[in-house]
């Protein structure tokens, strides 16, 4: 099996030199001329194009987990999402006898997970979950972004298995089948008003595509239909 080729490999410095790439180590989106962020990673200065990236990269490189990078499919990474405010009200009873199986000793909760883009990501979560003192078990489920996690409460809280998770770039909630169906039903709407704007300026581009073939090309009108023509196919092109 070949190797995948890895996010950060071509962006390897010697020690004590600074990087001078036009793009984000993290998610290798490009940097913003007016703000970066930089820290050093592994004796070399790297550049970030947010401060929420350069977070996550240091936490991933301070636990020795930089092996995620080289399983990130070509294209890099989002940015990371923000984490919730409020994650210690998950730690009281009266809120997890909603989620959670259990509140004795050891107990088990679903968490949907925002940011879980690829197999990386499974890989990333449960390698940096797992080792954590009084975690039991902590498996993503990648088709449903969910994460099934068995702790021990009297080691760990859970609104600090939050907050880790928050530190390498990922932000979860307790499962509810009623919020993710909604969730579901905003992404197939948005996908369906998409299609139908696609949709809609293809058979206006069509018209024109006609127009042209019929002899509108040789005529006065030439640059106006081009214009048209450029005009539905840009937000098209932005948007669907």
């Amino acid at each position: 099996m070949s190797a995948v080729p890895s996010l950060h490999a071509e962006n390897t410095l010697s020690v004590g030199m600074t990087d001078t790439s036009d793009n984000c180590f993290h998610c290798n989106l490009p940097l913003s001329e007016e703000l970066t962020f930089e820290t050093v990673i592994n004796g070399s200065t790297r550049q970030f194009c947010c401060p929420a990236c350069q977070a996550v990269c240091s936490a991933i490189y301070d636990a020795g987990l930089d092996g995620f990078y080289d399983r990130i499919p070509q294209g890099g990474l989002a940015p990371p999402v923000e984490t919730s405010k409020d994650q210690a009200l998950y730690d009281l009873d009266e809120v997890q006898a909603e989620f959670v199986t259990d509140l004795g000793v050891q107990r088990e909760i679903h968490l949907l997970v925002e940011g879980i883009h690829c197999a990386a990501c499974v890989w990333l979560i449960e390698r940096s979950l797992n080792p954590l003192p009084g975690i039991l078990n902590a498996r993503v489920n990648l088709s449903g972004k969910r994460l099934l996690l068995k702790w021990d409460n009297n080691q760990i809280k859970l609104s600090q298995i939050l907050g880790h998770l928050g530190k390498i770039g990922y932000t979860a909630v307790p499962y509810d089948p009623e919020v993710a169906e909604g969730r579901l039903k905003k992404q197939n709407r948005s996908l369906l008003l998409r299609m139908a704007f696609a949709a809609f300026a293809m058979m206006n581009l069509l018209w024109v595509s006609i127009a042209l073939y019929s002899g509108a090309s040789d005529s006065e009108f030439r640059s106006l239909f081009h214009w048209v023509g450029f005009s539905l196919a840009t937000p098209t092109l932005l948007y669907s």
